[in-house]
């Protein structure tokens, strides 16, 4: 009336997949790349003589770095992409959950209680 059952053997095959993403581990870390994202709060912005537009982020400590585009800020890799007078836009690179990564944008806005 039935067939005994079968001994069915699945194999996963492991595919890292390929986004072409993924952080730089040999680049030395930065100073804001100790801190969550959570935990640093843009409080201002600069140009410079050069015309280069900077913002200055506030750590847990209350201490304020310079930073400008191309810097590395918060603990998944974020490198800062842009910067305007409310916002720093951020690119994280985190784990995808299936053994690779993906990018995933952040900002940090002004903090208007400061001043």
């Amino acid at each position: 009336p039935f067939d005994p059952p079968m001994d069915v053997q699945l194999t996963m095959v492991e595919q890292k997949p390929v986004s072409g993403v993924e952080p730089d581990l040999d680049r030395p870390p930065e100073v804001l790349e100790t801190y969550s994202l959570n935990d640093l709060a843009m409080v201002g912005t600069l140009t410079g003589y050069d015309g280069g537009r900077y913002a200055l982020i506030r750590d847990p400590g209350g201490g304020v770095h310079r930073v400008r585009t191309g810097n590395y800020v918060g603990q998944n890799y974020g490198r800062i992409v842009g910067i305007n007078d409310t916002r720093v836009e951020i690119i994280e690179i985190v784990p995808n959950g299936r053994g690779g990564w993906v990018e995933r944008p952040r900002s940090l806005s002004l903090d208007e209680n400061e001043g």
